[in-house]
């Protein structure tokens, strides 16, 4: 059983609260993955915080989090973290408030506490707000509760009919802790149920969030996870489910998938999520195994459910690249930004059913252009993932290099956004090769006219030079010529426009 799962009440409340009206610390770390993404973006540690954080979670907008025995209430901006506030209206509640939530269609809230013998209880406290303390808790218990039953971490789904929780009902669970879930009639809760073998193992399963309609929790039973904690998620009601039905629901009956990096990591315990939707932001918590550090909180903004697009950058001699720019556009619009690691991956999160065109950037190599459409091919599980794998070729010193339509659409004079994107290595390599000759021959087969193909050809190179001009060191001789000027001519109206480059040692 996970060590986190254990803790009684801390003996050192009243004594830890004075010190902690004070802001707590707040250190931006370094990034837990490739910067940049079109739905989960800042992975950075946001907080670290003094023992074991057990629960995150959001009341009315307000991010809660319960460490060393002691209710902390985040101070943001956005869905950075500035830093922590003990939290004293919950502890006027109840003393030893380990988790709250509000119940969204009552609008009641509920907390777990704990009693002397270290047994989490679940309260349920209407009508209360941070500055009312006329209201009083009443425990959940008697016929509801199986008995000796612990509830810990409750989630709701929006419609406020379905509870899920946590529980060390060792009698009844598969082994561990379990998560269960109850109905409401409305009037009062139904009989706690297990979700049964799909989702709990003879390990731990603990803290669920519901997030949309699907439930996520931490579990490290599951085969992938080698006794570490790892997040998952599965659907609550799916179009495709596998087995039978529990009642009229179909909780616990779906696939369960393993969240990808950077919601879990290799060397760490990764347990719990909070998600702030007014702010379309979450908080997850972390804890490094190998260095036995204290628990991190890490952020991202945007909506979690996507599509993962991931790939290998090579070659053309299957070496890895490392360090390729990859850049996810949606018209101008820059969707995300990141860059290959050592083995030549890269990994963008992108939004579901829309359509992206990537580039991928390295220094001395041709970019690469490709485009992706993101329509998710698994409805059960929250992130797709699609694979597309990339290789560049390197700019030839001494042959032709060909840059096809770099100019905008029909018979613009200007260059367009994806033809200074096709330059970029180009002048890239001058600036860094600045004794070098390029010899540049444009051609513009764009109509029967071949006058009308010389004189536009002519404003395209001037509008090239113009461009190229002012990014080169002077010691960079250029020459441009007029293709449509030559022995055949353009006059063939192929619909194109070509930029043939060779690149020699200056003489």
């Amino acid at each position: 059983m996970n060590r986190r799962y254990t803790t009684s009440k801390s003996k050192g409340l009243r004594l830890l609260l004075p010190a902690m009206t004070m802001l707590l610390a707040v250190a931006a770390g370094p990034n837990a993955a490739a910067q940049g993404s079109a739905f989960v973006a800042n992975q950075q540690r946001m907080a670290i915080l003094p023992g074991n954080v057990k629960n995150v979670s959001m009341v009315d907008n307000e991010l809660y989090c319960y460490t060393s025995g002691v209710m902390l209430q985040a101070q943001r901006s956005g869905e950075q973290l500035l830093g922590f506030w003990a939290d004293t209206a919950f502890v006027r509640l109840h003393e030893g408030v380990e988790y709250v939530v509000r119940q969204p269609k009552s609008g009641d809230i509920y907390f777990t506490a704990r009693d002397a013998k270290g047994r989490s209880f679940l309260y349920c406290c209407s009508g209360f707000r941070s500055k009312d303390e006329s209201v009083k808790p009443v425990r959940l218990g008697g016929g509801w509760f199986n008995k000796g039953m612990t509830v810990e971490h409750p989630t709701f789904t929006t419609d406020g009919k379905l509870m899920i929780f946590a529980s060390a009902d060792t009698k009844r669970s598969e082994g561990g802790y379990d998560l269960w879930y109850a109905l409401h009639d409305g009037k009062r809760w139904g009989k706690p149920m297990n979700l049964g073998n799909r989702v709990n193992t003879r390990a731990d399963e603990v803290t669920p969030t519901i997030y949309h309609d699907c439930l996520l929790f931490a579990s490290n039973g599951h085969s992938e996870d080698h006794g570490r904690l790892n997040l998952y998620s599965t659907r609550l009601i799916s179009d495709h489910v596998i087995g039978d039905t529990v009642g009229m629901l179909q909780i616990g009956r779906c696939r369960v998938q393993r969240l990808p990096s950077p919601l879990n990591a290799d060397d760490a315990d990764d347990f719990d999520l909070a998600f702030d939707t007014m702010n379309s932001c979450g908080y997850w918590v972390s804890h490094r195994i190998a260095t036995e550090t204290d628990s991190q909180i890490y952020s991202f903004s945007g909506t979690l459910d996507g599509v993962l697009l991931w790939g290998t950058v090579r070659d053309k001699y299957d070496h890895a690249l490392e360090g390729v720019k990859v850049v996810a556009r949606q018209g101008d619009t820059v969707a995300c930004v990141t860059h290959t690691d050592a083995d030549g991956q890269y990994r963008v999160y992108l939004k579901c059913d829309q359509y992206y065109d990537l580039s991928y950037q390295l220094d001395n190599y041709f970019t690469a252009f490709e485009s992706v459409n993101t329509a998710k091919d698994e409805e059960e599980y929250l992130i797709s993932e699609a694979r597309q794998d990339v290789r560049l070729d390197r700019l030839p010193i001494g042959q032709r290099i060909f840059f096809e339509d770099i100019f905008g659409p029909n018979v613009d004079v200007e260059l367009s956004e994806r033809g200074i994107e096709l330059l970029a290595p180009l002048v890239q390599f001058l600036n860094n090769n600045p004794t070098m000759q390029v010899e540049m021959t444009l051609v513009n087969d764009l109509t029967n006219n071949k006058n009308f193909n010389a004189l536009l050809t002519d404003e395209r190179i001037l509008s090239l030079e113009s461009h190229l001009y002012p990014l080169l060191p002077p010691t960079v001789k250029i020459s441009v010529e007029n293709g449509c000027l030559g022995r055949d001519g353009c006059s063939n109206a192929s619909g194109t426009s070509r930029l043939t480059v060779v690149i020699n040692n200056k003489l």
